[in-house]
């Protein structure tokens, strides 16, 4: 997989890079206007001091933010740092969503003054790592005319991405060239989508700052991560990525992403083809798996996709849209809304069927990434469980297998619990390497989530509790550990290490709602 980093708020002192010094040139504020931001043969003409700078729509936004640790959820991690925004239509300002995830508070600070305001999130999408930001000050909008988004740039455009990266306090211009536009993975949100590669130095600081099509002088896009593996490899989401966000948040609300909700096999094999029924001048995948939220009257299992949204379907899985430009079998999917229907072909049996496909969501026994919440926990004696999600795999570098993502799910609260950590304690000796593992049963009960662990260990009777987790053989293997003893070093587990609680918020209340015999140290 390739390995795309998003740039990091903070700002740290970085020496700069020889390749990238070809494009970074830092200008005086005035300059840079006349040359950039005006149209071609019109760099020559005075600019009138009382007009606003286009550039004053671009600001720096700095963050505190509040975050957990997945591993230990009780612990409180606390970080400050910078990136950059661009004020567009309804004096909103549009930035990354990993800008000001988990924030406390946001100041944004303005290219044309030193007054710093405050702002709130409006609207946050980690699926598309955009956010919309609000500042109530009237005052904000002087001397700052809105930034229009314009269409996503096409290979060799040139563009110009500005903001406030490492290397200075002052607004920054770098040119560059659009080498590639293609689905990457958006590494916030771990989502494959449409970016554009550029050349443009984009370093740590530029992400949520506007990269525009020098043509047009419109937002091409919002600079949001790099490549830690080669030189000048610099990422924006493009600008029809931009505006599916900003038509989801006409609700009210943010959605996010829809997926597809079915897997495909390619078919690039002749024999394979023709075993299928497929004439010689037909191309298309087979579809693999369908979503059961589908229902029966679309696409099924087996069927050959045709044609995707009217673009017929490669046999590699692609498709072909306006200008010939290649596109994966998901971009019309992931360009629409949650609930919209995407028009598919298909061959089945030998025969042509034109249907739809509804977009949604995939369920999963994991969590996504916890942007904004509170982990859970339940501690017990020297053992600690939580809900595994991505925001745990990613801290704790855990691979996850295929039955993660699993959608068959038998309930719909159904999720994986973790034994995140085993403390050093006599209840538990034997266990310490136990950490980071699938709890997957108690006294030989299928556990369905954390609620439901919590339920058996506290609601067992017998002297001894095994507790069934998967490492990775054909064979679950089996902790076992005096029920008594566990429940004597909760106190002092807890003491020892500092743990204000047995348990996460959630759980005390579920405690105190259906409390159990046993009764709890939780605070």
């Amino acid at each position: 997989m390739q390995n795309h980093q998003p740039y990091p708020m903070e700002i740290t002192k970085q020496k700069f890079r020889p390749l990238a010094l070809r494009f970074a040139r830092l200008l005086p504020l005035s300059a840079a206007v006349l040359f950039f931001l005006q149209p071609a043969g019109a760099q020559n003409t005075p600019q009138n001091d009382d007009e606003p700078s286009p550039v004053n729509a671009v600001v720096k936004i700095e963050v505190s933010t509040s975050s957990r640790s997945f591993s230990l959820p009780w612990i409180v991690l606390q970080n400050s740092g910078s990136g950059s925004g661009v004020v567009i239509a309804e004096n909103r300002i549009l930035t990354c969503a990993h800008c000001v995830s988990d924030a406390l508070f946001i100041r944004v600070r303005k290219n044309n003054e030193d007054s710093i305001y405050h702002a709130e999130t409006e609207f946050i999408d980690h699926d598309r790592d955009l956010a919309l930001l609000k500042v109530d000050d009237p005052a904000f909008m002087n001397g700052i005319i809105p930034m229009q988004i314009g269409e996503t740039p096409q290979e060799q455009s040139e563009v110009i991405a500005i903001g406030f990266p490492t290397g200075g306090q002052l607004i920054s211009y770098t040119r560059g060239i659009v080498s590639r536009v293609e689905d990457i993975e958006y590494t916030h949100g771990k989502q494959e989508m449409l970016a554009v590669q550029v050349d443009a130095a984009i370093n740590p600081g530029n992400s949520g700052g506007p990269v525009l099509d020098m043509e047009t002088f419109r937002i091409a896009g919002i600079a949001f991560q790099g490549r830690d593996d080669g030189e000048a490899l610099g990422y924006i989401i493009p600008a029809e990525i931009v505006n599916c966000f900003l038509k989801d948040t006409k609700d009210g609300r943010v959605d996010g992403i829809p997926e597809s909700l079915f897997s495909i096999h390619k078919l690039e094999s002749e024999a394979k083809r023709r075993y299928l029924g497929m004439t010689p001048g037909q191309s298309g995948c087979q579809i693999a798996r369908v979503s059961p939220t589908l229902g029966t009257n679309s696409i099924q299992e087996g069927d050959i996709l045709l044609e995707i949204d009217g673009y017929r379907v490669a046999n590699n899985g692609s498709i072909r849209i306006e200008g010939n430009r290649i596109r994966t079998f998901s971009h019309p999917f992931y360009l629409r809304q949650i609930g919209e229907e995407v028009p598919v072909k298909v061959l089945r049996k030998g025969k042509t069927i034109e249907t739809s496909v509804r977009t949604g969501k995939y369920k999963s026994f994991a969590q996504r990434f916890l942007y904004e919440k509170e982990p859970d926990w339940f501690v017990w004696g020297a053992l600690v469980f939580t809900t595994f999600s991505y925001s745990y795999a990613e801290e704790v570098s855990f691979q996850m297998h295929d039955d993660v993502n699993e959608e068959n799910l038998e309930n719909p609260d159904d999720r994986f619990v973790m034994l995140s950590m085993v403390f050093s304690d006599l209840c538990v000796e034997g266990y310490l390497g136990m950490s980071d593992t699938h709890v997957r049963s108690v006294n030989g009960t299928k556990v369905r989530n954390l609620k439901h662990l919590v339920e058996l260990l506290e609601g067992a009777t017998s002297e001894f509790v095994t507790i069934g987790i998967d490492c990775g053989d054909e064979q679950d293997y089996c902790l076992v550990v005096d029920a008594a003893q566990i429940r004597e070093a909760t106190p002092r587990v807890m003491k020892h290490f500092q743990i204000p609680a047995d348990r996460s918020k959630d759980l005390r209340v579920q405690a105190q709602k259906h409390p159990s015999g046993e009764r709890s140290p939780a605070k």
